[in-house]
């Protein structure tokens, strides 16, 4: 049983010439405990995809299933809990410690402290997000996606911002914590070299999801 399937997605943006369509026939299948890369440039879908899979954005037709259930508009609210999304921007609230960041998905204390010794920052929970370097941000995004003990954890560019040693080192972090936690997760990134660390990789090109 695959954990969520995406089934004849499509999806266009209305633009002053016209409509721009970006998805078409998009068909994917995520397995228990699998992860997934998804490469390719800027433009060409990723983040799109990404967002239709989260219950960001939705597609013109097409249909998402979670545990071979399709997803209504109800249901989506059942499964934002098993949702844990890092972004490409940190979206940190900069009037709030990172411990209160991290408090905003997830209010077990047993959790929080079990995620954030894993991931070793327990020395930036006092500290404001100003305070932080790019890399500390990210883990701490990373950090705040897992406390919601999600089944599937989406990663939109998470390693944009960073320098090789601290992109190497969140792709390794995401990956563990997703085998340690039995996680599926899917990597969007432009970034190839991350590819071999995963399961199935696949790019979009021609507005078509191609298996690599």
């Amino acid at each position: 049983m695959s954990l969520i399937e995406l089934k004849d997605i499509s999806k266009s943006y209305k633009t002053n010439i016209g409509n721009f369509k970006i998805l078409q026939n998009i068909n994917l299948k995520i397995a228990k405990k699998q992860s997934i890369f998804l490469f390719g440039p800027s433009g060409c879908g990723k983040s799109t995809l990404l967002n239709i899979l989260a219950g960001l954005d939705v597609p013109d037709k097409g249909t998402i299933f979670f545990e071979d259930k399709p997803i209504t508009k109800n249901y989506l609210e059942l499964l934002k809990k098993d949702l844990g999304i890092v972004f490409q921007d940190h979206y940190l609230i900069s009037e709030l410690n990172i411990l209160d960041n991290i408090k905003l998905k997830s209010s077990d204390i047993s959790i929080i402290n079990e995620i954030l010794n894993y991931f070793n920052i327990n020395d930036l929970i006092y500290k404001f997000p100003n305070q932080l370097s790019n890399g500390q941000k990210q883990r701490v995004c990373v950090a705040r996606a897992m406390v919601s003990r999600p089944k599937l954890l989406i990663a939109d560019e998470p390693t944009s911002y960073l320098d090789r040693e601290n992109a190497d080192l969140v792709i390794n972090l995401i990956l563990d914590a997703s085998r340690n936690y039995d996680l599926s997760t899917i990597i969007a990134s432009h970034d190839i070299s991350f590819k071999s660390n995963f399961d199935y990789s696949y790019t979009i090109e021609g507005k078509s999801l191609i298996k690599c």
